[in-house]
């Protein structure tokens, strides 16, 4: 009821989600970019310490410059909420200047 989902809405997320779940087992990123910012917050399951070393760390590896890793507030998921939006968008827009755009 808060969500305002009804059964059929509902069961239209579980299908985006899924196929996002989809998408990202078969992936293999290649190339690189001139520089990689990551924002990361709270992960879904483990640390954030383990998240940050064994799952974004390595990213660096498609970036022909030095990466920055950002310690976001808020968890995964909420990390666009009204709660946490006005001091990402403080933070992103730093990196953004940071980077000269």
């Amino acid at each position: 009821v808060e969500l305002q989902l009804t059964p059929e809405k509902l069961d239209h997320w579980v299908d985006i989600a899924g196929s996002l779940i989809n998408c990202g087992k078969d992936y293999n990123p290649s190339g690189s970019v001139s520089a990689v910012d990551v924002f990361y917050a709270i992960p879904l399951r483990g640390s954030k310490a383990d998240w940050l070393n064994n799952q974004l760390k390595p990213w660096s590896d498609f970036s022909r410059g030095e990466p920055t890793y950002t310690d976001v507030p808020g968890q995964h998921y909420t990390l666009m909420d009204f709660d946490h939006v006005p001091q990402f968008q403080k933070i992103f827009r730093s990196r953004l200047e940071a980077r000269g755009l």
